[in-house]
């Protein structure tokens, strides 16, 4: 029976060029690694950024209960420019892997195929190992979804999911993200009546109605927060207003937000909450607007429970951390797991999205032991 290091691996994976949703060959590699180690591997298609559509891979190992599952995605983002190592090299320099990807999340995912590899070469258990592979968490994010919908059609269930994601902060397993905040971006435009600027009473000036729209919301408290998540929060991101004269009142306005909500909150429940405070002013001001949303996720946790206390132990065992629970960061695949118990475990996240992003490889390899120590203990 075959078994990977996470450094070689990791150095494998980092050399596809895999930005936003291009396969580059890296899911039949990753096909042909699992199935050498008694894998059955599916490739499932989903709509890509481009042409082609994207390739996401769900690879089991046996057949019987219970059922643990690791979560990854071979996607990275692209600010290629000024590195000063070449990003898909996977150049190791002074105790670092150096690579785009290197943390998020191709280290991740080679350390639990590492750790895997090594499990079923010198175990004994009884239960299913799968992996979950999406080709687009940093776009779409539609790869993890059309393999749930392939599991569901199967009636196949997940009884507790790992997603690599890279949630340790200042060490290896200090934080470990039992939920995520949902998130919902939004767009209101205000319409008005245009007029010159000097015949007051002439115009309905919408740049007004949108300022106060937007005083009463980020004045707003929309919650005190939960015991794992901060209350939600609020922010404008863009304000645009098309007008090439200083004398004249324009017709529209428009402004962009984005609400970080936690579990308190639907975004359904949130949308009417803001309407409401939006067409009220709106109306006061004798101006018509439109309000646009789109959900990237709702926000979820996972309660705290037999699973989530045994991966802290592991993380006890091997680095001497008390994982922190927590649901800090952005968005994530786990977000499309529906009711599946999971918590993110993964690399640092110090280098993230950066430019000469890299890990520690001592960090991979605590990672890797962390990994194999929760499949000892999760089919003990």
């Amino acid at each position: 029976m075959k078994t990977y290091n996470e450094l070689k691996l990791a150095q494998e994976l980092i050399r596809f060029p895999t930005v936003k949703t291009e396969d580059k060959g890296i899911i039949k590699f990753l096909s042909k690694k699992l199935s050498s180690i008694g894998f059955k591997c599916k490739v499932i298609k989903s709509k890509g950024t481009g042409i082609k559509p994207a390739l996401n891979l769900y690879a089991k190992f046996g057949n019987s209960k219970p059922h643990i599952n690791f979560l990854g995605h071979t996607d990275v983002v692209a600010n290629l420019s000024n590195w000063k190592i070449p990003p898909f090299k996977g150049v190791i320099r002074k105790g670092y892997l150096n690579g785009r990807g290197s943390q998020d999340m191709k280290g991740g995912i080679a350390c639990f195929i590492s750790a895997i590899s090594n499990f079923i070469k010198n175990e004994k258990f009884q239960g299913s190992i799968s992996i979950i592979i999406a080709a687009d968490e940093e776009t779409t994010g539609l790869g993890t979804q059309a393999i749930i919908k392939y599991l569901k059609r199967r009636a196949e269930k997940i009884d507790f999911s790992i997603i690599a994601e890279p949630s340790s902060n200042k060490s290896i397993g200090d934080e470990i993200r039992i939920g995520r905040r949902g998130s919902m971006n939004g767009i209101i435009t205000v319409n008005g009546k245009s007029g010159h600027s000097a015949f007051y009473g002439s115009y309905i000036n919408p740049c007004t109605a949108l300022a106060k729209i937007i005083t009463k919301l980020k004045s707003t408290s929309l919650d005190t927060g939960t015991k794992f998540m901060p209350q939600s929060n609020l922010e404008f991101t863009k304000i645009n207003v098309e007008n090439l004269s200083e004398n004249v009142v324009p017709q529209s306005a428009s402004a962009k937000f984005n609400v970080r909500f936690n579990s308190k909150h639907k975004s359904s429940s949130l949308k009417k909450k803001l309407n409401k405070i939006i067409n009220t002013i709106a109306k006061k001001e004798k101006c018509n607007t439109k309000i646009e949303y789109r959900v990237s996720g709702e926000a979820f946790y996972t309660q705290p429970n037999k699973e989530i206390y045994m991966v802290k132990k592991s993380v006890k065992k091997i680095t001497g951390n008390s994982a922190k629970l927590n649901c800090r960061g952005g968005t994530s695949d786990s977000r499309f797991l529906g009711s599946i118990p999971r918590l993110e475990l993964g690399l640092r996240n110090n280098t993230i999205h950066m430019v000469n992003e890299r890990t520690s490889i001592s960090d991979m390899k605590k990672l890797t032991k962390i990994y194999y120590n929760i499949l000892k203990n999760y089919f003990k």
